[in-house]
């Protein structure tokens, strides 16, 4: 990341390096986000005169979160005025990321969580949501002002922030989960209530074409017959014995009402089973007549009556029956390159839609019917907002009035990218090297984070800072050359178990102070497993701090040290 983004002119060659304490000032007093953190600071720096420059080090984190975060704004942007609103963030953020080194790995500091969490919690807000929008707002707003309390208090727990803020967007997804998951239901019922009356029709409507019937019984085979058919097919469904008995039961019925010219024995003896039988399998699939059995027995007695009238040879009035009309229109099927790009459109899916009503909506996909070919979409809140087939959104796609959105850990990833990260396989190379900052930083597995999809297979190199230390390397003054030139009265003020970056070489070194040699005046530095892999003199050591070949990551010590250099001082 620093080869990367190390500039040519810093403070490693100019003779006033900006103080950190300077630095973290004009961070704070940015009030124009249309620049990059960097940019904005010197363009402080201009406007007042001062030849100061932040260290190489500083200018590339700087670089790098710039890139970064115009990447995160332009890959997940948000609505305004919400995303102005996020803007003072981007100075808390550079602030952090010159002055703690968990910040440079994606993921592992609270901030970079932070901004995950917000993005993912505005992702849905626009300014058509009434109330709910305003919840949200008030939300960011009041996150925004609790972790800008950092910059007159460092010991502001972030953390804790970020922790609280991912507690309550958990609880308002489940909320709006639960919401959308009833209207995915409702319009599931619907769906199968619509689907029991077309079959329940088709059935009877099929009988009605073959046979004639009296007009009271086409009543009830419209009516009663028809009712309890959809409850049927919704209780028990269309392959289940109950509906093939409702089926052969309305075939029965109507060819037992049929004028047989000359009816033979048999036929006679068929009707006098059909007599004893159907009034009792009718009364047991009125489903929609449970309730009341007087309707029922109504029911029965009207087609107890008219096979009475069979049974003595009279006439029946018999005609055509008119077909149940469900409105049932065929659906057109789509084709195309725009009805494929729909096969790319998932549930759970953001997507910013222009409808040309006014401002544009940010709505999630809670349903794709592929039957019906229709969308269902519901908001933040998780109520239905709009539905429309799949005509109709394929050709928002070609008019480019719809765009998906991605959420996740967005700035996460953001940083990852910057930094040439786009594998999760280097992410954890990355990780792996993190582990030797001191402080006891705990970072989750990459892939686990940022999720396998969010990290690109494509990347042929990492340039990172960190990487694996060369067993036994010493570092030295080669043969022939003349010895550096050093101020040997200046005493390094480097304690114990300080770790500090050398970026002398073909690649960069992490290493920390184990041992100083008084006798000889040696410092030796040990990788993360202990293991000696450079000794230098003082003069080397600090001609090299004095080139801005050396970063100093972390001074404080550990108990033990403080306890060992208190030793050295009593005996001293």
């Amino acid at each position: 990341m620093l080869k990367r983004y190390t500039p040519a002119k810093t403070a490693a060659n100019n003779e006033q390096p900006m103080p950190l304490e300077e630095l973290l000032q004009y961070l704070k007093n940015i009030d124009s986000f249309d620049l990059t953190p960097l940019e904005a600071v010197l363009l402080q720096t201009e406007a007042i005169g001062d030849p100061a420059l932040p260290t190489t080090q500083q200018t590339a984190i700087l670089q790098w979160l710039g890139t970064a975060l115009q990447n995160w704004q332009q890959s997940f942007p948000l609505e305004q005025p919400l995303a102005s609103e996020l803007h003072p963030l981007h100075a808390l953020a550079a602030a952090l990321a010159v002055t703690d080194p968990n910040f440079l790995i994606p993921g592992a500091h609270p901030v970079h969580r932070l901004l995950d969490t917000l993005q993912a919690r505005a992702i849905g807000w626009h300014s058509r949501l009434g109330r709910a929008g305003a919840a949200t707002q008030q939300q960011i707003a009041k996150t925004v002002e609790r972790a800008l309390a950092w910059f007159d208090d460092t010991d502001t727990d972030l953390a804790a922030i970020c922790t609280e803020l991912a507690a309550v967007v958990q609880r308002d997804q489940a909320r709006a989960g639960r919401m959308a998951q009833r209207v995915v239901e409702a319009e599931q019922g619907r769906i199968k209530s619509a689907d029991a009356r077309r079959q329940a029709a088709q059935m009877i409507n099929t009988a009605l074409e073959k046979f004639q019937a009296p007009e009271a019984i086409g009543a009830f085979l419209t009516g009663p017959w028809y009712a309890s058919a959809q409850l049927v097919v919704l209780k028990f469904g269309s392959d289940s014995k109950p509906w093939e008995k409702m089926v052969a039961t309305t075939d029965t019925l109507l060819d037992s009402l049929q004028t047989v010219e000359e009816p033979a024995d048999n036929r006679r003896q068929y009707i006098f089973e059909v007599v004893t039988q159907l009034p009792k399998d009718i009364s047991h699939l009125l489903l929609s007549l449970q309730h009341d059995s007087e309707a029922v027995e109504d029911a029965v007695g009207l087609i107890e009556f008219t096979h009475l009238r069979v049974l003595r040879n009279q006439p029946l009035e018999l005609g055509q029956i008119a077909a149940i009309d469900v409105g049932d229109e065929d659906i057109a099927k789509g084709e195309g390159d725009h009805f494929d790009a729909l096969d790319r459109v998932e549930v759970g899916q953001w997507w910013r839609v222009d409808l040309g009503d006014g401002e544009p909506l940010r709505l999630q996909l809670a349903l794709k019917l592929e039957r019906e070919q229709q969308l269902l979409f519901t908001n933040q809140a998780g109520i239905k907002a709009l539905q429309q087939s799949y005509r109709d959104f394929a050709e928002l796609l070609a008019r480019q009035k719809v765009t998906a959105l991605h959420c996740g850990a967005s700035f996460s990833t953001s940083l990852a990218s910057a930094a040439g990260i786009d594998s999760t396989e280097q992410l954890g190379i990355l990780v792996d090297a993190a582990a030797v900052l001191p402080g006891g930083m705990a970072v989750e597995e990459p892939a686990e984070y940022f999720g396998q999809e969010a990290i690109d297979e494509s990347i042929e190199h990492i340039e990172q800072y960190a990487v694996d230390e060369p067993v036994g390397q010493t570092r030295q003054e080669a043969p022939g050359e003349p010895a550096p030139v050093a101020d040997t009265n200046v005493e390094p003020d480097l304690p114990m178990g300080t770790w500090l970056g050398f970026h002398d070489g073909d690649k960069p070194l992490m290493a920390k102070l184990a041992v100083h040699d008084r006798e000889k005046d040696n410092y030796i530095f040990v990788n993360r497993k202990g293991i000696k892999i450079l000794q230098l003199s003082k003069e080397v050591l600090l001609q090299m701090m004095d080139d801005g070949l050396i970063d100093i990551l972390q001074t404080s010590s550990t108990f033990r040290d403080k306890v060992t250099q208190a030793q050295r001082q009593t005996e001293e």
